[in-house]
């Protein structure tokens, strides 16, 4: 990897989690009946800076899956493709929800991208 992609990344890396810190400023936050954001951090993965929403679902692991959240991804995708400002965003770094129950118990997560946008 070269010194300016590594530059760039860890540049990427650090506007992230300026905007994770700003969203965790009003964590815990209730996005629906059932779901509840519970932090949100940034990590590098490959060569892709990524913003992690982890979210904690109130209903029992067994009764949600990840064929589940599969069916909601493609309205999640029109959203970040769609919206100018979600765009922007997603051009420059990739998008990750990450679902566990009130246990804490793994149910999945649904990755967006910019290759995801047509």
């Amino acid at each position: 990897m070269s010194l300016c992609i590594f530059h760039a990344q860890a540049d990427l890396l650090t506007e992230c989690n300026a905007v994770a810190s700003h969203i965790n400023k009003s964590a815990p936050q209730t996005i629906d009946q059932i779901t509840t954001l519970v932090t949100a951090f940034c990590f590098q993965e490959d060569r892709t800076v990524r913003l992690q929403y982890r979210n904690k679902l109130s209903v029992p692991a067994s009764s949600i899956s990840q064929a589940n959240l599969n069916t909601i991804r493609p309205q999640m995708v029109t959203s970040w493709c769609t919206d100018p400002t979600q765009r922007s965003v997603l051009n420059l770094i990739g998008i990750q929800y990450h679902y566990s129950d009130n246990a804490g118990r793994y149910i999945g997560k649904i990755d967006i991208s910019k290759t995801d946008c047509r």
